[in-house]
């Protein structure tokens, strides 16, 4: 699938997630926008895909049970984001809404059945699921000593992450 029909589904997504949440996005005008338009012209798309997925996530933050009732539309967005970091936010709504095992699942099968798209855009909110390694100071991350906790909650998903890594190596 081609840049524009990506941006064109995601945004889909989007507006579908929107109108199930009975919320209108306003994009501001950004001069900014029209100028590089010129050089890129998908960049308003991009620009106001970007504005409606942080109010999705705002409304979706404040309300972990409509954030749990739009769950499939909302991953079903985050499997046509192939930017690498802007998955992030739907992500982190996601996993304290359902938590990060059930979304961690759900990547895994993208990452296993999904289309080519699939399988690279999981790999991307993959990464922002995946629960975070922290260290007690710095001399203990360059030691590469995470947390106890931390790492016990790596080891809890250690199943996940193997077939994962399967899946995408």
């Amino acid at each position: 699938m081609e840049l524009g029909e990506r941006l064109a589904a995601q945004e889909r997504g989007l507006d579908g997630l929107l109108a199930g949440l009975g919320l209108v996005c306003e994009e501001p005008f950004d001069e900014r926008v029209a100028r590089l338009a010129e050089h890129q012209p998908l960049y308003p798309q991009y620009h106001r895909i970007g504005h409606k997925r942080q109010t999705v996530c705002r409304a979706l933050e404040a309300d972990r049970a409509a954030a749990a009732h739009h769950y499939d539309r909302a991953l079903a967005v985050l499997l046509y984001d192939d930017d690498p970091s802007s998955p992030r936010w739907l992500t982190a709504v996601l996993v304290a809404a359902v938590g990060r095992r059930r979304v961690l699942a759900d990547l895994l099968r993208a990452a296993e059945h999904g289309t080519p798209d699939e399988r690279r855009c999981a790999a991307h909110a993959w990464r922002w699921a995946e629960p975070p390694l922290r260290y007690a100071s710095e001399q203990a991350r360059r030691e590469d000593r995470p947390t106890a906790t931390s790492r016990a909650e790596r080891e809890a998903l250690a199943d996940l992450s193997a077939r994962f890594a399967a899946a995408t190596g």
